[in-house]
C-alpha cells in the first residue's frame, strides 16, 4: 500500500506542475479551453490525493464512493468541453444527456451491486471511450510537427490501461505499475497539449501575419513604420510605394533621406513645420506636393501616430500616405465652375446695362469721325471704336459663358466640320506665316452641336497660331484610339507656363497681351455640355491639345 501511495505522489507532482502551467496560460491569453483542462485537471489530481493515496477511504460508505464516481465525469466532461473548443467545434448537449444517465444508472448499481468492479465499470468505460474519441480528435488534426500525435496516442494507451483497472483492484503489484504508466501518460498528454496549443498559436500567428502581410502589400495606399528611436530609420514602406513613386522599397531602406528629397520644393518649409511642431502636428493630416521619379507632381495626403514606449518617448511612427491628386484636381475643376458659375451670374446682371449706353457711344463716335472738322483726329476716333468693340467682344463672351444653353446634338462627322473650317484657318494661319497640316484618319461619326464644336476648334487653333508670333507649323489630327475619338492639336510655340497651366479654364488667366481670359472657359463649358475631356501636353517644343470624345 505503501508503494502505491507513492507511486501516486510521485505522478500527482507532474500533474500539479502542469496545472500551474495552464493556469498561468489561462490567466495570461484567456483562452477558455486552457481554463477548463486545468478544472479537468485539478479534479482529476483531487481525486488521486484524496481518495487514491487512501486519505479519505472512497470504497465505503456509499455517499463517497458517488463523489468518487462523479469527479471521474466532471474531469471527462471539462477535458471534452475544452477540446471542442480548441478545435472550434460546438460542444454538444448530447454529452451532457448521456452523463447524466450514466450518473443515475451508477447510482442504481451502487445501491444493488456488491461487486466494486461492477459500481467502477461504468464511468471507466466512459472515460476509456472518451479518451479514444479525444485521442483519435488530437491524431487527426492537421498541424505540423509531433505533439497532436504524442497526445492522441497517450489517450489511447491511457484508455487501455483503465480498461483494465477494474480487473487490477486485488493485485498490489500490478496497481504500483498501473500508477506509475499512468502518470507518465498524463504526463504525455499534459504536455502534448501543451505542445499542440503551441502549435496552434504558431500556425494562427503564420496565418495573421500572412494575412496582414498581404493586406499592407496590397494596399493601394502606402503604409510605412519608420523608427525614430535608438536612430533613425525606415523600418517598412509597403510595395504601393513602387507605382506612387517609381522607387521601390529597398531604395527607401537603403537611403531615408529619399522621401524628403522627393517633396516639392515650394512645399518644404511646410514639411519642417510638421517636424517642428511635432507631434501636435500629427493631429491634422499633412497634405504635400511630391516630384515622383517621372517628374509629375502628385499631391500626397499623409497620416500618421506617434508610438510611445514606457518612458513616454516617441520611439517610432506609423502611418498611411495616400495619393489625393484626383481629388486636388476635382476641387479645382470644381471652384474652377463656381468662379465660372459667379462670371455668369455677373455677366447675366451687369452685361445688357453696360452695352446699351456703349451702342449709343460708339454709333456717335462713328458717325462724328466722318465729319470734316475730325479728320485730324481720325486716328484716335478709330482708336476709340476698336476699344469700344473690343470691350462688346469681352461683353459677348461673358453672355456666352452665362447662358444655360441647350446644345443641338445631331450625328455628324468631325472631319467635316475641320474640312469645312480649314479655309477660314488657312487664312488665319497664313497671316501669321503659319503653316497648317491636317492629319485626318478615318473615325465614325459623334453626337456633337456642330456650332458648338466649330467655336472650340477655332477657340484652340487661334491659340495655337497665336502662341507662335514667329511663324511654325499648326498640325490638326484626329485619330480612333481605344474605341474613342481622339482631336489633337499641336503647335511649335514656347509651351504654356506652369503657373498658367495649373489654372487653364479660369476665367481672366491668359498669356496674351491683348487677350480676354474668357475663351479656355468657353471651351471647358463646351466640354462638359458634350461629355468631352481636355488635355494639354506641354512643353518648349510646343504645345498639343487633346480633345478625347469618351463616346463614338
Amino acid at each position: 500500500m505503501y508503494s502505491i501511495s507513492l507511486w501516486v505522489y510521485c505522478s500527482s507532482i507532474g500533474t500539479v506542475s502542469i496545472i500551474l502551467v495552464y493556469i498561468y496560460l489561462f490567466l495570461s491569453y484567456r483562452e477558455r479551453f486552457m481554463g477548463l483542462w486545468a478544472v479537468s485537471w485539478i479534479v482529476l489530481l483531487s481525486r488521486y490525493l484524496l481518495f487514491d493515496t487512501g486519505l479519505i477511504p472512497w470504497k465505503q460508505p456509499l455517499a463517497v464512493l458517488i463523489i468518487y464516481q462523479l469527479l471521474i465525469y466532471l474531469s471527462i466532461l471539462m477535458f471534452v468541453w475544452g477540446t471542442c473548443l480548441f478545435i472550434n467545434k460546438p460542444f454538444k448537449k448530447l454529452w451532457l444527456h448521456i452523463t447524466t444517465i450514466l450518473v443515475f444508472i451508477n447510482i442504481v448499481l451502487n445501491v444493488l451491486c456488491a461487486s466494486l468492479a461492477f459500481k467502477l465499470m461504468l464511468p471507466i468505460f466512459y472515460g476509456c471511450y472518451v479518451c479514444v474519441w479525444l485521442g483519435l480528435v488530437f491524431i487527426r488534426l492537421k498541424l505540423r510537427g509531433y505533439g497532436h500525435l504524442i497526445t492522441g496516442y497517450s489517450f489511447i494507451l491511457w484508455s487501455i490501461l483503465n480498461l483494465l483497472a477494474p480487473f487490477s483492484l486485488g493485485g498490489a503489484w500490478f496497481l504500483s505499475w498501473s500508477f506509475a504508466i499512468g502518470g507518465i501518460l498524463r504526463l504525455a498528454i499534459a504536455f502534448g497539449t501543451l505542445i499542440v496549443y503551441l502549435e496552434q498559436t504558431r500556425v494562427d500567428l503564420e496565418l495573421k501575419e500572412t494575412k496582414y502581410r498581404l493586406l499592407a502589400e496590397n494596399a493601394v495606399d502606402v503604409i510605412f513604420h519608420y523608427q525614430l528611436l535608438p536612430e533613425k530609420k525606415l523600418q517598412y514602406i509597403s510595395p504601393s510605394v513602387i507605382a506612387l513613386t517609381g522607387f521601390t522599397p529597398e531604395d527607401y531602406y537603403a537611403d531615408h533621406k529619399l522621401a524628403v528629397r522627393l517633396i516639392h520644393p515650394e512645399d518644404y518649409a511646410m514639411f519642417e513645420d510638421f517636424i517642428k511642431n511635432w507631434p501636435e502636428s500629427a493631429k491634422i493630416p499633412l497634405i504635400l506636393r511630391l516630384v515622383p521619379a517621372n517628374k509629375t507632381t502628385l499631391f500626397l495626403e499623409q497620416k500618421c501616430i506617434p508610438l510611445y514606449d514606457e518612458q513616454g518617448q516617441i520611439v517610432a511612427l506609423e502611418g498611411i500616405i495616400r495619393d489625393i491628386t484626383m481629388r486636388k484636381n476635382m476641387e479645382q475643376m470644381a471652384a474652377m465652375i463656381d468662379r465660372m458659375n459667379m462670371v455668369g451670374s455677373m455677366a447675366a446682371t451687369v452685361a445688357h446695362e453696360i452695352r446699351n449706353p456703349m451702342t449709343t457711344v460708339h454709333g456717335y463716335l462713328q458717325v462724328l469721325q466722318k465729319k470734316e472738322k475730325y479728320q485730324d483726329d481720325k486716328d484716335k476716333f478709330a482708336l476709340m471704336v476698336g476699344e469700344l468693340e473690343r470691350a462688346n467682344t469681352i461683353i459677348r463672351e461673358y453672355l456666352s459663358l452665362s447662358r444655360e444653353r441647350i446644345s443641338d446634338f445631331k450625328r455628324c462627322s468631325l472631319n467635316n466640320i475641320i474640312e469645312t473650317l480649314f479655309p477660314l484657318i488657312q487664312a488665319d494661319a497664313l497671316s501669321s506665316k503659319v503653316n497648317v497640316h491636317l492629319d485626318l484618319s478615318i473615325i465614325p461619326e459623334l453626337l456633337l452641336d456642330e456650332n458648338e464644336i466649330r467655336q472650340l476648334l477655332l477657340n484652340f487653333v487661334r491659340n495655337g497660331i497665336e502662341a507662335m508670333p514667329a511663324g511654325g507649323n499648326l498640325i490638326i489630327r484626329t485619330v480612333l484610339q481605344d474605341n474613342r475619338v481622339i482631336l489633337s492639336i499641336s503647335d511649335q510655340g514656347t509651351g504654356i507656363p506652369p503657373h498658367v497651366l495649373e489654372k487653364l479654364g479660369t476665367p481672366f488667366i491668359t498669356t496674351k497681351d491683348s487677350g480676354t481670359g474668357l475663351g479656355l472657359p468657353l471651351c471647358f463649358q463646351i466640354a462638359k455640355r458634350h461629355n468631352v475631356n481636355i488635355k494639354f501636353d506641354t512643353g518648349e517644343e510646343g504645345t498639343t491639345v487633346f480633345v478625347c470624345f469618351n463616346e463614338p
